[in-house]
């Protein structure tokens, strides 16, 4: 199994440091660009008060926009990093398998002395240290811009938000990496649905508020357990965590068992 680790990790090297250079460079941005908004931030709150409420939920989880934890929340946090670590949840759990089988090579790797199961977990692992190593970087980023630019919030709190958003859009990752496993049928469809998920879960949570028919729909989706703004100001619930840590180890048990059963041939 730690060959299969450590051979799919060394093929996806470039794309490691790639998007690791790139989120960390955004997030950099992010938060290097704050001081001039800090500085005339009761100014920007008040122009930003006229907006509709369901505009300002589809900017942030909060109101206060201007605050730390508000600009953190409205540039980033909220949607932005969500999507950018969907995107690359979502593409690696649709290719760590589907790669494979396209090049006809899933056949030989099965053919020698190494069971499914292990092969699941070790690509399964690969997409997590991926993840991990993309968002250590971004955290690492994020913290020493906000130490240099003297953005009040500790920075254990900026580490957690990283994770949580992280984690966030592993869910989706999981879910096209369940399709995958499941069968070529169901990866034709991998990307569309956990693409699909990850924009109607922001829009059904962002709007529940104000389109109240749709707060029934949003308990059911992930981003209702997402609260970047409580997390940046240390009022994180890790029960919300532990929702998102409990809906990936489903999808990666459907995946286990639907590929130790599925014809690969």
């Amino acid at each position: 199994m730690i060959p299969i680790l450590t051979r799919t990790l060394w093929q996806r090297r470039w794309y490691i440091l790639w998007w690791s250079v790139g989120v960390a460079a955004y997030m950099a941005l992010v938060v290097g660009v704050y001081p001039p908004f800090r500085d005339q931030a009761a100014t920007l709150n008040h122009t930003f008060s006229s907006l509709p409420q369901a505009a300002k939920s589809l900017i942030a989880d909060t109101n206060n926009f201007f605050s730390p934890e508000g600009y953190l929340s409205a540039n980033a946090y909220y949607l932005m990093l969500p999507i950018i670590f969907g995107i690359v949840c979502i593409g690696l759990g649709s290719s760590l398998l589907a790669r494979d089988e396209q090049d006809h090579t899933l056949e030989l790797l099965l053919s020698r002395p190494v069971s499914r199961g292990r092969v699941l977990v070790a690509r399964a692992l690969a997409g997590l240290c991926i993840l991990a190593v993309i968002a250590l970087s971004t955290s690492a980023a994020t913290m020493v811009l906000a130490w240099l630019v003297k953005l009040h919030i500790p920075l254990a709190w900026l580490a957690e938000a990283t994770v949580m958003s992280a984690g966030l859009a592993l869910i989706f990752g999981a879910l096209a990496f369940m399709f995958t496993a499941l069968g070529r049928g169901a990866r034709a469809a991998s990307v569309g649905i956990a693409t699909l998920l990850l924009f109607a879960s922001y829009l059904f949570t962002s709007l529940s508020g104000t389109v109240h028919w749709l707060s029934w729909p949003a308990k059911l989706l992930p981003y209702n357990y997402y609260h970047p703004t409580d997390v940046l100001a240390g009022k994180g619930n890790w029960n919300e965590a532990i929702i998102i840590l409990v809906v990936v180890i489903l999808f990666g048990a459907v995946s286990y068992i639907g590929f130790r059963r599925r014809d690969i041939s």
